[in-house]
């Protein structure tokens, strides 16, 4: 069975049911999926992909249709636009999540970080492999499914994000690090897709599969530590991730902020394509 996901969400109006407060592995996963009825399943991955086959149960928000349309890429709508998404969807602030993607992180990370700053309090991330999907007979099918429609409240957890004039204003700060998450030749300025010209003043290069075991799970916290010490990232410095889009770099927020427990880490939600997109704003090679 090829790689499906790597995160689910599950809404349920109750205190937490997973031990870990932000990453589920399959087997506790499975347990949930035959006892708990009201818990909802995300698969976040493009529409053509989840018709293909998916978690039993699971409902489809693909992280794309979470985006703006315009010339600036992957930048979030505005947040009543988001709330509605996931109201349509049967998805409320209250409930249990649990978000899945191709394996990757990237995807449900990126979810679970607009779900988190939206105001949604139990959100989670499965921890899988194929062998594990397998061997906890997960059920798979092709069979769409929906929710009835509910009503997401929003309550902004606005230290989460930083702004671009924020971003500015600390580019020269010795107790600021500002983290690149992205490729290397994104960084550099040099990739094929010719996306990038290069990284802003002062970024550290910290991709995110420094963070991710080889199969794509979130390191241990005290590997998170010791990856993140690498780069001269450290619990007392104020850290600003950043990527192209904010994708890669919600995968470094979450290994940082919630494995790691690093408290002052902010998401740059704009990102390089925001911050390319204005003429004066350096970028360097």
């Amino acid at each position: 069975m090829k790689k499906l996901f790597v995160s689910i969400v599950f809404l349920v109006a109750t205190m937490p049911i997973f031990s870990n407060p932000h990453i589920i592995d399959v087997k506790s996963f499975a347990t949930e999926l035959k006892i708990n009825k009201s818990m909802i399943v995300i698969d976040v991955q493009a529409a053509d992909v989840y018709a293909k086959q998916h978690i039993q149960g699971a409902i489809n928000i693909p992280h794309k249709s979470l985006y703006k349309e315009g010339p600036i890429e992957g930048q979030f709508k505005d947040a009543a636009e988001l709330a509605a998404i996931f109201s349509k969807k049967g998805v409320n602030n209250t409930s249990t999540i649990v978000l899945y993607d191709d394996g990757s992180q990237k995807y449900s990370s990126r979810v679970w970080w607009v779900l988190e700053y939206l105001g949604a309090t139990d959100v989670n991330l499965l921890h899988k492999d194929v062998s594990q999907m397998e061997a906890n007979r997960i059920p798979i099918t092709s069979a769409t499914k929906t929710l009835p429609a509910t009503t997401f409240e929003v309550s902004l957890k606005s230290d989460m994000n930083i702004e671009m004039a924020a971003v500015k204003a600390l580019l020269d700060n010795p107790n600021v690090s500002l983290l690149d998450a992205r490729e290397k030749d994104e960084f550099d300025g040099a990739d094929k897709d010719k996306r990038s010209k290069g990284h802003l003043p002062g970024a550290v290069l910290l991709n995110f599969k420094e963070v991710l075991t080889p199969n794509g799970a979130y390191k241990s916290k005290d590997e998170i530590i010791a990856a993140a010490a690498k780069f001269g990232v450290t619990p007392e410095k104020e850290i600003i991730v950043y990527c192209q889009t904010g994708i890669k770099a919600a995968v470094v927020y979450i290994a940082l902020r919630e494995i790691a427990g690093f408290e002052n880490v902010k998401l740059y939600a704009g990102a390089y394509a925001e911050w390319a997109s204005v003429a004066n704003n350096p970028i360097l090679k």
